[in-house]
């Protein structure tokens, strides 16, 4: 996947087609590359790589069981999250076994 498919903001990461990036591998190097290419004071640069993954493992769970497939195609990692939201994302990423 190319990283031109990253829309970075101070406030948010927003990845097109990220259901296209399958395993926790791809996930963290994508993330890597658009880190490098990003300035430091992008939502990416300053918030946790693994809690990225873990919001966007949640979101392709729910892509690839067919829930709101509209919104889960494309993740918005956002860079304040509230508490039970990062939460809820380490929780449902577990049932994501695409690695």
């Amino acid at each position: 996947m190319d990283t031109t498919n990253a829309i970075t903001t101070p406030t948010n990461t927003h990845i097109v087609d990220s259901c296209l990036v399958k395993t926790k591998a791809d996930m963290r190097r994508f993330l890597a590359q658009v880190r490098d290419a990003a300035a430091p004071e992008m939502a990416v640069c300053q918030r946790d790589m693994e809690s990225q993954v873990r919001e966007w493992r949640a979101h392709n769970l729910f892509y690839m069981l067919h829930v709101f497939r509209s919104r889960t195609h494309d993740v918005d990692l956002e860079l304040r999250q509230p508490w039970w939201r990062e939460w809820f994302c380490c929780v449902v990423s577990f049932f994501y076994f695409w690695d």
